[in-house]
């Protein structure tokens, strides 16, 4: 349940912030690459992503937006 309201605020920030730098980094470490254009499939592939990443990424990256 931890791991699901994690992520869920990942997505939540980087939906609310998409071009900040704390944003872009999430893309480039989980698609390869920061997207020209986010939009709702970005967001979906995202999520997919950090569903299978590791609990010390989940945290890793909540620290960074908060």
């Amino acid at each position: 349940m931890k791991k699901a309201r994690e992520i869920e605020e990942i997505i939540h920030f980087v939906r609310s912030h998409p071009e900040s730098t704390v944003s872009r980094r999430i893309y480039r470490e989980t698609l390869g690459a920061a997207p020209a254009q986010i939009n709702s499939a970005v967001l979906q592939q995202v999520r997919e992503k950090l569903e299978i990443a590791d609990e010390f990424t989940i945290e890793g990256y909540n620290y960074l937006i908060q």
